[in-house]
């Protein structure tokens, strides 16, 4: 080989060994700047106003339109309620508060309303017979609730004054007795009354009190006239327990007078 050559393969090793040990050169770039992206402060939105507390919502009420046949039962209980205020309970007969109940039920049996019409007219009734028999007219407080049995022959109310009406007649013609006896009586009689024993421990003092004092006050034997010998003995214990001065002397007489009599020396 020649000299030259040789001198030539030695500079390509060379050169090649080093390019070898040296990094290829990049333009620099430039360092990116980083930008601080300074985050926007977050807009507190207003406040929403709290929604009220939800409540079930109640459904409306749907009303139900009366039918044909409804509606006419209304009617007949209205112009029943108007002719019963006005007082017009059974007549004029085809114009009256009873008429239109009894139809109101008749359609529409159990009907409270046309149920509460009847039952009305019924008191009014009643309750003028009691002012009838109050002033004596007995006559008129029987028809009053003959009309009331007309209207509704089952309401308890009709039997409950006519027993009411029947003790005030009774004890009517019982003071009527009492005091055209009471008329008749003489100096020493007193009359007591038949239910004596039915009263008050006071109210049996009471009407025996005069008997009493008149006994204490003249000494005198009495008379008891008793229809009940039970509670004629009774009548003697208790006037002589109360007079206690002396021992009362008494006999007694199943009669039905209910009196005591001072016998008179």
């Amino acid at each position: 080989m020649s000299k030259n050559l040789v001198s030539f393969l030695i500079a390509v090793v060379f050169l090649t060994g080093c390019q070898g040990n040296v990094k290829p050169t990049q333009k620099s770039q430039p360092a990116p700047k980083i930008q601080s992206q300074q985050t926007a402060p977050k807009q507190v939105s207003a406040s929403k106003p709290l929604a009220p507390a939800t409540t079930p919502t109640q459904q409306p009420k749907v009303v139900k339109t009366p039918t044909a046949f409804e509606r006419i039962t209304l009617n007949l209980i209205a112009m029943g309620e108007e002719a019963l205020a006005e007082e017009r309970l059974l007549t004029p007969v085809d114009d009256n508060a009873n008429l239109y109940f009894q139809a109101a039920l008749g359609r529409d049996p159990g009907n409270f309303r046309a149920s509460q019409g009847i039952s009305a007219i019924v008191d009014i009734y009643t309750q003028w017979a009691w002012k009838a028999a109050q002033s004596k007219d007995y006559a008129k407080s029987a028809l009053y609730l003959e009309y009331a049995r007309s209207v509704n022959p089952e309401d308890p109310s009709i039997t409950e004054m006519s027993s009411r009406i029947k003790s005030q007649r009774g004890n009517t013609n019982r003071n009527s007795n009492t005091q055209g006896v009471k008329k008749a009586l003489k100096e020493g009689q007193y009359l007591l009354p038949s239910n004596l024993f039915s009263l008050s421990e006071k109210e049996i003092l009471a009407n025996i009190q005069p008997i009493i004092d008149d006994v204490a006050k003249t000494q005198q034997s009495i008379n008891i006239y008793w229809p009940n010998d039970k509670e004629a003995r009774l009548l003697y214990q208790i006037i002589n327990s109360r007079v206690t001065e002396f021992r009362v002397r008494a006999m007694t007489y199943n009669r039905a007078d209910n009196m005591v009599e001072l016998q008179q020396d």
